[in-house]
């Protein structure tokens, strides 16, 4: 009966140790009508400070990162730049009145950075980050308090130009969550010492 309830303790251990180290800071971001994908990297996150980039993951440029985050996160302001040591020449601006967003009409964007001043919908891929090109690290003031990385990215919208073929455009908005190896490691040893011990024990009961 103790060596039962020792298991249990020592399963709901490493459950709690694994969910409180399983928060995700990387997103796929998924072309609205074609197959483009970009990985929105979640650097940090605090209740008044947002830290990101965004790597191009496909074809194309991305010439626009914008959230809409629904509620009141203001007043937001641009903290800083962090240059990429890529090289590249794209130059992203601030904008809190970046417009529209191609396919997404009923977004709001409250943010974004942008290739061409206060237009997401435009964009000057010249200036962006083409096919395995990283941005750089954008850090934005504002409210953030009570957002999850999960919820920041589930508002992202990432704008992609000069893609081959008649489209021409796409906008990325569907994300998906990319699991840190941490957490992985963590989940495949505990469950492997899970077995290792229930085996154990089994072979003393009989």
């Amino acid at each position: 009966m103790f060596r039962r309830i020792t298991l249990t303790l020592a399963a709901a251990a490493i459950v709690m140790v694994v969910s409180s180290v399983s928060r995700a800071d990387s997103f796929t971001v998924h072309g609205n009508a074609t197959g483009v994908t970009a990985t929105l990297n979640i650097i940090s996150l605090s209740n008044n400070l947002l830290v990101f980039s965004v790597t191009n993951t496909s074809g194309g440029v991305v010439t626009g990162v914008g959230f809409d985050l629904g509620g009141t996160h203001g007043p937001l302001s641009l903290n800083s730049i962090v240059p990429n040591p890529q090289p590249g020449m794209e130059a992203f601006v601030f904008s809190t009145n970046p417009g529209n967003v191609p396919q997404f009409n009923s977004a709001n964007l409250d943010f974004a950075m942008v290739t061409h001043a206060d237009d997401f919908a435009g964009g000057n891929p010249p200036s962006g980050d083409p096919n395995g090109a990283t941005t750089s690290q954008f850090s934005i003031n504002g409210n953030f308090a009570g957002l999850t990385q999960a919820q920041i990215a589930a508002a992202v919208y990432v704008r992609f130009q000069s893609l081959p073929g008649a489209i021409g455009s796409d906008v990325g908005h569907s994300v998906t969550s990319v699991p840190e190896p941490a957490t992985l490691f963590l989940v495949g040893s505990g469950l492997v010492g899970i077995g290792a011990y229930a085996r154990r024990w089994r072979k003393r009961q009989a």
